[in-house]
């Protein structure tokens, strides 16, 4: 789902903090994955796992054990809206880090309170961000609230 307003108030504020800043910057983003369902984060992970299919892994995060903070409503991606080559287009360059682009909106990102997945060490997700206030991974979410229908229900 690429609808921001269906995630956690925190994560929609500082989504629109990291847009402006961002723009300021003459950088500019659109966020993408927002929220996924248990069936578009199994999916996801059985990229390049897939007998026959060819690439690599997308993620590690298995859909069914809710192990993706994107299923927690606390996490988005994005991409870039800009002609980083100069050929005219934007569409070749949505993810193009030729210029160190994502490191320079990591650290915007981790100045307004979000963790940046470029700055992990396990796996480098440099379109990846979310809220850090309940770790880098889904285990305390899952300890304290079981599913992310129940987190998301203590909200209001």
């Amino acid at each position: 789902m690429r609808d921001i307003t269906v995630c956690h108030p925190k994560l929609q504020k500082l989504v629109k903090k990291l847009i402006a800043k961002c723009k300021k910057k003459g950088i500019i983003i659109q966020t993408t994955e927002c929220y996924r369902s248990v069936t578009e984060q199994d999916a996801l992970y059985s990229k390049g796992r897939t007998t026959g299919e060819k690439g690599h892994t997308v993620t590690n995060a298995k859909g069914s054990t809710y192990s993706s903070m994107h299923q927690w409503y606390v996490a988005f991606d994005i991409i870039l809206k800009m002609d980083i080559d100069k050929d005219g287009q934007t569409s070749d360059d949505i993810y193009n880090d030729n210029t160190g682009v994502f490191e320079k909106i990591g650290v915007i990102a981790k100045s307004i309170g979000l963790e940046w997945g470029g700055g992990w060490t396990s796996i480098k997700d440099r379109p990846h961000f979310q809220l850090k206030d309940w770790g880098s991974t889904p285990y305390k979410l899952k300890l304290k609230y079981g599913t992310p229908e129940r987190f998301r229900a203590s909200w209001k």
